[in-house]
């Protein structure tokens, strides 16, 4: 090939810094902020195919995918081996969590679509790294490090399509329904960490391994509480040696010159031998006198410290421990959690991506005294069930531990209801009677004002056999977890609704919880639960699809984890809000087909208080909130590490924000309903009605309204859940006048068919911002029903 000529060399230079220029504005586009929350988007999801298609014709094109998928990862997935008995498994494993895995803190990759090798992978390849001994080879991986991550993307993409690999047999909806939350189930345990945010996993498994420390160390000869938090201790230390090991790479990159970078490699790793004299011209020699070459070689040379870094010490852990440990329990306590080169050699290698041995034993003894993990990044999600593992071995600390759970669940369950509600009256463990005399126990109620939230606690375990989608198993266990605590908490709201009086319950405590449900008008039942379900505990249509239930959704309550609901508390922090997001969960739960779980919902609910008019009833799409979360994620793992991160809150104005402040310190007759009323509204709708507000308020300061008097009303919500709020600017000092006013504009024809209908008062002649009334239409019929038939408009004259 001849030399390029001056022009042609111009515009391959152009083209280069325009592709340079392109790359760099792709890069800024997807670039955040250090726990800076993330706006996921919404989207709805079309059906995969058109009506028109055939049923059959669906599935049969559904099977075809599933079964090329099936066919592709049968010939793939065993050749994952290779990469773990070609190379260095210690070594391969390093380099993916460091390269593939490991990323900025406060940014998540998973938010930015840039997560291409989540940690399953990770998982998966230590897994197959302990099929056989360790291969000591010195054999780097280079250019082949590309070709590991596009195999491993490859299994992952196989082992998620194979599922539409219906088996012939199922044909009816329901059958097609069972195995779609079978499959759902298969992929949250293929796929899916972290049950908790890190503070809720810590504390979680740190009080329970105190409620059962004395059987524990009995056991074991080591104190629970000072194991686990050893355990939790040393992925804060590798994250420090990892940020370490990069800051001194960094002073590689920012040297000027070659003998500067050799130099600054030199400093940063001292226990080295020292790369001097005529080996530096050498090694520049080897890189062609290229710097990007030269660094190159050096990070491949450096790489050798990550199995190090990914590494502790049996001495470090009983450092963590304390002393007093015996060394010897310890050492055989972490044994008991570790496996050894070749231990899983009949293993079945299928298996391992529903039932990784990796989540349960996930170190690596090196035989020295000495373990290495490549899966630290997710260890605060398995360590529960590592201690429930070691608990199982001593059958009385197994059953002091199933009630110490028990206990625990009501208790946490009690505590952030306290701190949540405070103006509420919280009654715990009422025990009553029905008419055929059988005992029942409602675990905790709270009212407030004219509601009441009924909360029924479940502290079960999601079973293994369950997590791998076993048919009998998981349904025994979503009927226990979801189906039990739904029909204790409806039975007890039926009593109080039968008899509203002055209820005495006792409790097993000794106590008596005196409650009064004659004021009480809206019940809002949920269940609560310890293990997390995800997208399946947030969707009860998919139980009632699959027939796991034979129970319409008014039957049931929804579900939540006990760390989520804390979440929902935190973040919501007025009562008022507490209550509307758990009334308002419950009816968009019924009405709209999503897919998301609590957390994605709080994060949806934040945008828009649940309001999205008729889009609610819809049958025909899906909304994907998948990933909403990410957006709650910044604030609590930010703010618990010492971050200024910024509190998400519900999106509303100012003048709405001060309104429901006010009405929270007041607390007047019905204030809760007011604030209900108020919150059904979106942040767009509360500034229409202001600009609307603003501006009668000004022709009646200038004395150009149409009337004496004046008001404006406006409609929020689609016709079947439909909340009136009227704004009314007034003159007169007469408060018998300004009274009547208000009743005509409330209790008018023109409202009668609102679930509920609220006024704000302004006297504009001197007014207390941010009102000096506020008023509402006592509500029976105040929540929606969970049916998706529309309701009857209520006729004028009605009851």
């Amino acid at each position: 090939m001849g030399k390029l000529s001056k022009e042609q060399r111009r515009r391959k230079r152009k083209a280069k810094q325009r592709q340079h220029r392109k790359r760099r504005e792709e890069v800024l586009k997807v670039r955040v902020e250090p726990w800076v929350a993330p706006k996921m988007k919404l989207f709805k999801v079309p059906p995969l195919l058109t009506e028109d298609v055939p049923r059959e014709k669906r599935l049969e094109l559904l099977r075809t995918m599933g079964k090329e998928a099936r066919k592709k990862l049968d010939a793939l997935y065993p050749q994952t081996a290779k990469w773990v008995t070609e190379y260095d498994p210690v070594y391969v494993l390093s380099m993916c969590a460091f390269y593939l895995f490991a990323h900025p803190e406060g940014i998540d990759p998973e938010a930015t679509g840039q997560l291409e090798f989540p940690h399953h992978y990770l998982e998966l390849l230590q897994a197959f790294a302990l099929c056989q001994p360790r291969n000591l080879t010195v054999k780097p991986l280079f250019d082949e490090m590309s070709a590991l991550k596009k195999h491993m993307e490859e299994v992952g993409q196989h082992i998620s399509m194979r599922h539409f690999d219906i088996p012939e047999r199922l044909t009816t909806e329901r059958e097609l329904g069972a195995y779609r939350l079978r499959t759902e189930m298969m992929v949250q345990t293929t796929g899916i960490r972290n049950w908790a945010y890190p503070h809720q996993m810590r504390k979680i498994l740190l009080d329970l391994a105190a409620a059962i420390a004395p059987g524990f160390e009995a056991t074991h000869g080591v104190n629970p509480v000072r194991f686990f938090a050893m355990l939790l201790k040393i992925p804060e230390e590798v994250e420090e040696r990892l940020n370490a090991h990069m800051g001194k790479m960094r002073q590689c990159v920012a040297a000027e010159d070659y003998r500067a970078i050799v130099a600054a490699y030199n400093s940063a790793f001292p226990e080295n031998e020292p790369i001097v004299g005529e080996q530096v011209d050498w090694m520049w020699e080897r890189a062609g006198k290229k710097r990007m070459n030269l660094l190159s070689m050096l990070m491949t040379h450096s790489d050798l410290k990550l199995e190090h870094i990914y590494s502790f010490s049996l001495e470090r852990a009983h450092e963590l421990v304390g002393s007093a440990t015996d060394r010897a329990a310890l050492q055989a306590l972490l044994e008991r959690v570790s496996y050894r080169f070749g231990d899983l050699a009949t293993a079945n290698r299928e298996h391992f991506i529903l039932t990784n041995p990796v989540l349960d034993r996930p170190f690596i003894s090196m035989g020295d005294e000495t373990y290495f993990s490549a899966v630290w990044g997710v260890l605060p999600h398995m360590v529960l069930d590592i201690l429930e593992d070691l608990v199982w071995e001593n059958s009385d600390v197994r059953e002091r531990y199933t009630k110490a759970k028990a206990t625990y669940l009501e208790d946490e369950l009690e505590r952030i209801v306290r701190a949540g509600c405070p103006n509420g009256q919280v009654f715990r463990g009422s025990t009553w009677k029905d008419g055929a005399g059988v005992e029942y126990e409602n675990d905790l109620i709270v009212v407030i004002d004219t509601f009441a939230v009924v909360f029924e606690a479940k502290s079960a375990s999601v079973t293994d056999p369950a997590r791998r989608g076993a048919p009998e198993r998981l349904a025994e266990t979503l009927r226990e977890l979801i189906e039990e605590p739904s029909e204790q908490g409806l039975r007890f709201i039926g009593h109080l609704k039968r008899e509203p009086a002055v209820h005495r319950f006792k409790t097993k405590r000794g106590e008596t919880n005196v409650i009064d449900s004659r004021p009480i008008k809206h019940y809002i039942p949920i269940g609560v639960t310890l293990s997390h379900l995800g997208l399946i505990a947030s969707n009860l249509k998919k139980l009632i699809a699959a027939g796991v239930v034979e129970k319409k959704l008014e039957e049931l309550a929804p579900s939540i984890n006990i760390t989520d609901l804390e979440s929902v508390f935190e973040l919501l922090p007025r009562e008022v809000e507490k209550v509307h997001y758990l009334a308002r969960r419950r009816e968009f739960e019924a009405h709209m087909q999503y897919e998301g779980d609590e957390l994605d919902l709080l994060g949806f609910y934040l945008d828009n208080g649940f309001n999205i008019g008729d889009t609610e009833y819809e049958q025909d799409t899906v909304l994907n909130m998948a990933l909403k979360s990410k957006e709650l994620d910044p604030y609590f793992v930010g703010s618990r590490e010492g971050k200024a991160v910024r509190k998400p809150r519900l999106a509303m104005t100012e003048w709405w924000d001060e309104i429901l402040n006010r009405i929270s310190e007041r607390k007047f007759e019905g204030w809760l309903e007011t604030g209900f009323i108020l919150l059904n509204t979106t942040k767009e709708d509360q500034e229409t009605f202001e600009a609307a507000f603003k501006e009668l308020a000004r022709q009646v300061l200038d004395g150009k309204a149409n009337k004496p008097h004046n008001w404006i009303r406006w409609e929020s919500g689609p016709k079947r859940r439909l909340y009136i709020i009227i704004g009314y600017p007034y003159l007169t000092d007469n408060k018998e006048l300004r009274n009547s006013i208000l009743a005509e504009a409330i209790e008018g024809d023109d409202s009668a068919h609102a679930r509920g209908v609220a006024a704000i008062g302004l006297n504009m002649r001197h007014p207390h911002f941010p009102y000096d009334i506020l008023a509402r239409r006592a509500a029976t019929d105040l929540l929606d029903t969970l049916t998706l038939e529309p309701r009857e408009p209520k006729k004028v004259g009605d009851g």
